[in-house]
């Protein structure tokens, strides 16, 4: 059984309004506490009976427990203090304050004061300065992942994509895969380009629609409808719709990674509406299943890699993988 220790005193407070950075920290103080063997529990500050209940514990079962409170501004203040100052508690409480706490009201006091050691804050950069945090944390999440990222480069993702962590966060997911596939730890121009390329050309959909419903005859119609009205030669055409759909694909192993998380919450992380996810993404990422979508994303850079390698008909290579792909699920 986990013993505590400084790091995990009775009562921590996470808050600010940067979403993506606080619910990492929350989600990794959750993550090490369970591999510590703790229970993990989730309540609600506004139903206080679950929340004293939570401080409690379970007597005939005593277990080292971390329970997560949210909405902890609603929850009985003089509890919280109390259990902020008691010895040898088997239960801590992690306070998730989405935003910054109003210093206005008793809660927000007792954060900036009594609480102030064990507050961990996330506050959004002065509008000045998010630009470079922007740029730093772009660099920052391909260190994490074991790339390097050129800081021109990241600055031109945080130009074309603006300040936001969260949407920062997912454009790197789709671009250190691409350079993950091509074998490289150095991430260029051709990855950022390939991972932001947008869906948005009315002709990719039927394509995107067949693929992700598993229908390669629709598939196969679809491909050849959009090859028919693109002027760019097999070569550029390989490449371009290879990178078209490399952003959805990218999107369902996102999902899928996720899987833990409920669907308004992996809508939030992935910057989409939550009716698309329901009906559209989530569908599909099931449907695929993690092993597929991994398949799919090796047979767009083996496309590609065709048209470096100067096949000779590499439409040929992305048509026959992605309905071999198909064919076989």
């Amino acid at each position: 059984m986990a013993r505590k220790t400084d790091k995990f005193p009775p009562l921590t407070v996470v808050s600010g309004g940067q979403d993506l950075l606080r619910r990492r920290f929350v989600a990794e103080v959750v993550s090490v506490q369970r591999a510590a063997g703790w229970d993990i529990i989730e309540v609600d500050g506004v139903l206080p009976g679950v929340v004293r209940e939570a401080v409690n514990g379970d007597m005939f079962n005593p277990r080292e427990t971390l329970a997560v409170v949210l909405s902890p501004e609603s929850a009985d203040l003089e509890l919280l203090e109390r259990h902020h100052t008691s010895q040898g508690a088997l239960t801590t409480l992690l306070l998730h304050i989405e935003g910054e706490p109003d210093g206005r009201t008793k809660f927000g006091k007792a954060v900036k004061t009594i609480w102030a050691s064990v507050h961990k804050n996330f506050p959004l950069p002065t509008e000045w300065k998010a630009p470079q945090v922007a740029i730093e944390f772009v660099q920052a999440e391909a260190t994490r992942q074991g790339f390097q990222m050129p800081v021109a480069l990241a600055q031109a993702l945080m130009e074309r994509s603006g300040t936001d962590l969260g949407v920062l966060a997912f454009e790197m997911q789709k671009i250190l895969i691409l350079a993950k596939l091509a074998g490289v730890t150095v991430v260029d121009v051709f990855h950022v380009k390939g991972g932001m390329a947008p869906i948005a050309e009315a002709s990719v959909m039927p394509i995107v629609e067949a693929l992700a419903r598993q229908q390669p005859k629709k598939l196969l119609k679809a491909l050849n409808a959009f090859y028919r009205t693109s002027r760019d030669d097999r070569s550029d055409l390989t490449i371009r719709i290879s990178r078209l759909l490399a952003s959805s694909i990218t999107k369902w192993l996102q999902i899928l990674s996720l899987d833990s998380m409920p669907p308004k919450a992996i809508a939030e992380e992935l910057g989409v509406h939550p009716g698309f996810l329901e009906n559209k993404l989530l569908p599909a990422a099931r449907r695929w299943g993690k092993q597929g979508t991994i398949r799919l994303i090796a047979d767009l850079a083996a496309s590609e890699r065709a048209v470096l390698n100067g096949a000779i008909d590499p439409w040929v290579v992305l048509t026959s993988r992605l309905l071999a792909a198909c064919g076989t699920r």
